[in-house]
């Protein structure tokens, strides 16, 4: 498994964690490269597998010496299968590595529509199509996004939805240790980066909050952009009405102490956070640039990136103490719809074992 963004606890790197923990690995074994030093606790969970990570910096500033190195690992390590995640066509610089490594089955996987080095992604198209031999994408609209009319398969971004079930005595402790008892809490999980769209989602929350002075807007995550936010919330007054949580190893709980979620993303593949917050019984608003593959429950609303029509919404928002059922039922319709992370990663695994079994019974051919 090869990270081409760097490794934190965010949408990529979790996919490929909640793969790998998902999965029966008797008999194989799953290593991981990323391209940034990792936190402790990521590097103990991939060490939880029988996994081990290696770190080969440079993919953007030295990209040959990086395919030297991660060439070198494959070839040394005799890995049949790499499974490069990223979102464009510059994930050729893994293929490439792959090819010269000797790895018979490369997989680019797609976790985006669109990409943030487009005259990249055009000219080294040619070479990534060359290089894949089987492609994989979290959802149709990723998957046209970067194999055009070619065949590729979908891995859906399965969860452990018990791990995100709603629990109202963890809401209780959890709303009190935040100071959202009587308050309406709003949330966003999320990289400050400029596709999460933080700015947009203030100046809806400040007029919403002009509205319904109970709200509350609570953020989890980091990223380059959070002291432009912090500062953007304290021009509105808004200081004491937004939470800044950094990031957060308790996800899983701190959902049940929300009583809404938002996405107001600029553009997305399929995001993890739109499967957990719905097992969790919780209703979101999500940006209409967001597949609406995601809606699995009726929990998602959909809206355009129209600040009035966000405000509105936001300050309709109203406490909801119990979602016990909502979240139950929305376990179901998880499972049901192929998310359940068990049978996600069964299946992936078989794709493997069959790719490989392909690959050895091919003739050698010419690059």
């Amino acid at each position: 498994m090869v990270d081409t963004v760097p490794m934190t606890r965010a949408g990529i790197t979790m996919v490929m964690l909640n793969y790998t923990g998902g999965m029966d690995r008797t008999g194989m074994r799953i290593d991981f490269v990323a391209i940034n030093d990792v936190e402790p606790a990521l590097r103990e969970r991939i060490n939880s597998f029988g996994s081990k990570l290696y770190v080969i910096p440079g993919r953007n500033r030295r990209p040959l010496r990086y395919v030297w190195k991660l060439a070198r690992l494959i070839r040394k390590n005799g890995y049949q299968v790499v499974h490069a995640h990223g979102n464009s066509c510059t994930l050729a610089v893994e293929l490439l590595a792959a090819w010269l490594g000797g790895a018979k089955v490369r997989c680019p996987h797609s976790h985006n529509t669109t990409c943030t080095a487009p005259r990249a992604n055009r000219l080294l198209r040619p070479l990534f199509e060359r290089l894949y031999t089987h492609g994989f994408a979290c959802g149709e609209a990723a998957g046209r996004w970067l194999f055009r009319d070619r065949p590729f398969e979908v891995l859906k971004n399965g969860i452990d939805a018990a791990q995100y079930a709603f629990d109202a005595d963890t809401r209780r402790v959890y709303r009190e240790k935040l100071g959202l008892d009587g308050c309406v809490a709003v949330g966003h999980v999320g990289l400050f980066n400029e596709q999460k769209n933080h700015r947009f989602l203030i100046e809806a929350f400040a007029k919403a909050h002009a509205v319904n002075p109970r709200l509350r807007l609570v953020l989890a995550g980091d990223g380059p952009l959070q002291p432009d936010v912090r500062a953007q919330v304290k021009s509105k007054g808004l200081s004491d009405a937004v939470l800044f949580l950094g990031v957060r190893q308790d996800i899983p709980r701190l959902l049940s102490a929300m009583d809404a979620m938002a996405l107001p993303s600029l553009y997305e593949g399929l995001p993890n956070v739109l499967i957990e917050w719905q097992a969790n019984g919780l209703n979101a608003l999500v940006s209409d640039k967001v597949t609406d593959e995601a809606q699995l429950t009726g929990l998602l609303r959909y809206l355009p990136l129209d600040e009035t029509a966000w405000a509105d919404a936001l300050a309709r928002a109203t406490i909801a103490d119990d979602r016990t059922q909502a979240s139950a039922r929305a376990a179901k319709a998880i499972a049901e719809a192929g998310y359940d992370i068990k049978a996600a990663a069964g299946r992936l695994r078989r794709l493997y074992e069959t790719y490989v079994n392909d690959a050895s019974d091919a003739k050698p051919s010419a690059f």
